[in-house]
């Protein structure tokens, strides 16, 4: 018998609980992890500041490695738990998206898990490596730039070098693909996924920190999960279909027509009984004083 991939998805689903009620209860705990994640993306970026600040080259890398080897080692742990909450997100918004377009193809998935853990199992693998070098270079006699060069593209240290490109492709394709087809159905907004894009691929092309985007990416993608959005998130996370994300200027629009279609606010107090009918009121007659002066005025031309 042939199953659907909308079948196939329903099936993925608790027993008992629709795709919708599986987001919802689902979803908040994603947005905790996302914000979690970005904690400790912060956090291991402010552990490798001193780091980045004295690397002119590899001798001067090796002496402030060594220096401050235990805050090395510890922020490539955190980010490979932060890497970890990343791919918790991506695998959520994969499920969420191929829901929603059942086109998407399962590489998504495969890659919404294994390249942010893949990548961050390497980042954490690497500070151990070059904390021994660092401590052979920092305790010899040799201290040239040429011999540290020597060590970092020697041993472990050159298969590290050729393993962490692999792994950093792996993770770039999982931020493209999961944000492109999140952007595709609506689930987050262009902004966002463009952002989310950028930072995976400033992991691997190094023209600028890459931490500062994927730490606003995880904070957006938590505030959306937690249904936190300033003006509401994107309708296709209550349609269960794919919606495009309302652009500002259309959401000023859905906002006018909505005030405009409002009904104006009813008179406060007892209001008549409305039974169809009209009361007109008869004309008043005229005072007894305005026709006694009218009287006199006919009387006056007589004589």
């Amino acid at each position: 018998m042939t199953v659907t991939p909308e079948e196939r998805n329903e099936r993925a689903v608790p027993e008992g609980e629709g795709q919708l009620g599986w987001e919802a209860r689902l979803g908040p705990r994603v947005g905790i992890v996302a914000a979690v994640g970005a904690l400790l993306v912060i956090v291991s970026f402010v552990m490798q500041l001193p780091l980045l600040r004295n690397s002119k080259n590899e001798a001067d890398y090796l002496t402030s490695v060594h220096k401050h080897a235990s805050a090395y080692v510890l922020s490539g742990i955190l980010q490979l738990l932060a890497l970890v909450a990343v791919a918790g997100v991506l695998w959520f918004l994969c499920r969420a998206t191929k829901y929603r377009r059942p086109q998407v193809p399962p590489i998504a998935m495969v890659l919404a898990i294994a390249g942010p853990i893949a990548f961050g199992i390497i980042g954490a693998i690497g500070p151990f490596v070059i904390k021994h070098f660092a401590a052979e270079f920092a305790t010899g006699l040799n201290h040239t730039n040429q011999h540290a060069k020597d060590l970092v593209g020697s041993g472990s240290a050159k298969t590290l070098g050729l393993v962490t490109p692999i792994a950093g492709l792996l993770f770039v394709f999982a931020m493209i693909m999961n944000n492109v087809n999140a952007i595709r159905v609506g689930l987050v907004s262009g902004f966002i996924g463009i952002v989310g894009v950028i930072a995976g691929i400033l992991f691997v092309i190094p023209i600028g920190p890459p931490q500062v985007l994927l730490l606003f990416w995880l904070i957006s993608v938590a505030i959306v999960l937690l249904d936190r959005w300033p003006g509401g998130r994107g309708p296709a996370w209550a349609s269960g279909e794919a919606v495009k994300w309302p652009t500002a200027m259309e959401r000023r629009g859905m906002t006018r027509g909505a005030a405009q279609g409002r009904q104006r606010p009813q008179p406060r107090g007892p209001q008549p009984p409305d039974d169809g009918e009209v009361d007109v009121e008869p004309e008043s007659q005229p005072s007894q004083t305005r026709t006694s002066r009218k009287r006199k005025r006919k009387q006056g031309r007589k004589h």
